[in-house]
């Protein structure tokens, strides 16, 4: 367990839990020597320890470390833990994810969804380009935060399930384990879902559409009562029409929307970046400046929205 000011390898002094995920805890910490606060990412006690956990965990870091975009999480260092466990060390974000501000106000004006999505695009563009296939995007790993000159910048985080390619353009290898360990059920591909091929750049592009679906919305698209409904949705290839859900919505906006949920791959754009030109005539020059601050306020850090036992005995322990 991970104690309130414990301090590790003599130089990172530990301050509080600020996120709590399927797999892993993130705490605030200081690193001593440098005088700058960082975020530490541990694996979850209740999670097991074997070697490919560890391995997962440790290309994490690696994967992270590759990619250089004001978009996607910095990562600084990985460390050890006294019995040899290894932590990652990442710039400290202020702000809150997209699924706070979506809890906090709502369903977002279309101009500031659409710019939040853009600069995940630029983001993943940038993890493609090093043939990193993100696999779990979705409102609550995209964090608002703010940039030096005070404008909205939005980040990607969790590159847990992420897998890396060779070559650029190929696809991952086949993934394994359940379409849950592959990302957020409501979230994932119907390829990754069939398992019939791994997944690609394009898997990415239709999570990062329902993803603006849902900041749009108030609701991701498949969203149904129990988990094998939400799979038959999302496999079914019906996509909710979501200019009758948001009135207001422009059509050929929600068309971009729909093309990024097609079924068939080849269908959806083919890339990060020409995502990213088609949102451009919806996108607001400059988004709301305060919305990071609003939705800090509504629920501070980047804590679950639906703590469990484990979630609130890991921050009590900190505290």
């Amino acid at each position: 367990m991970i104690w309130h000011e414990q301090l590790l390898e003599d130089n990172y002094a530990l301050e509080r839990v600020i996120g709590c995920g399927g797999a892993g805890i993130v705490v605030a910490a200081r690193h001593l020597r440098l005088g700058l606060r960082v975020a530490l990412k541990f694996l979850r006690p209740d999670k097991p320890r074997d070697p490919e956990a560890l391995e997962r965990f440790v290309r994490e870091g690696q994967i992270m470390a590759r990619i250089r975009s004001p978009h996607v999480t910095r990562m600084l260092d990985i460390g050890r833990l006294p019995n040899g466990e290894p932590f990652l060390v990442m710039e400290y974000l202020e702000g809150c994810d997209l699924a706070a501000l979506l809890e906090a106000r709502g369903p977002l004006a279309s101009t500031e969804a659409v710019a939040y999505v853009r600069q995940a695009a630029a983001g993943l563009a940038a993890a493609h380009a090093h043939g990193v296939i993100h696999r779990d995007l979705k409102p609550s790993n995209l964090f608002l935060t703010l940039a030096p000159n005070g404008a909205p910048l939005v980040k990607l985080v969790d590159f847990g399930t992420a897998e890396p390619s060779e070559n650029p353009a190929a696809s991952v290898r086949e993934p394994t384990g359940t379409p849950t360990d592959m990302g957020s059920p409501q979230f994932v591909a119907p390829e990754q879902l069939r398992a019939e091929r791994a997944a690609d750049a394009r898997s990415d592009i239709w999570a990062l559409g329902a993803t603006l679906f849902t900041l749009l919305a108030g609701r991701s698209p498949f969203e149904r009562p129990y988990l094998s409904e939400t799979y038959l949705a999302i496999l079914s290839g019906r996509v909710p029409d979501l200019s009758a859900m948001r009135p207001g919505i422009e059509r050929p906006l929600a068309a971009a929307v729909e093309r990024c949920l097609a079924a068939d791959p080849e269908q959806r754009f083919a890339s990060a970046a020409e995502l990213c030109a088609a949102l451009a005539p919806f996108a607001a020059t400059r988004a709301r400046r305060a919305s990071p601050a609003r939705a800090e306020r509504a629920r501070p850090g980047r804590i679950s929205r639906s703590k469990s036992s484990f979630d609130q005995t890991a921050e009590s322990s900190l505290r």
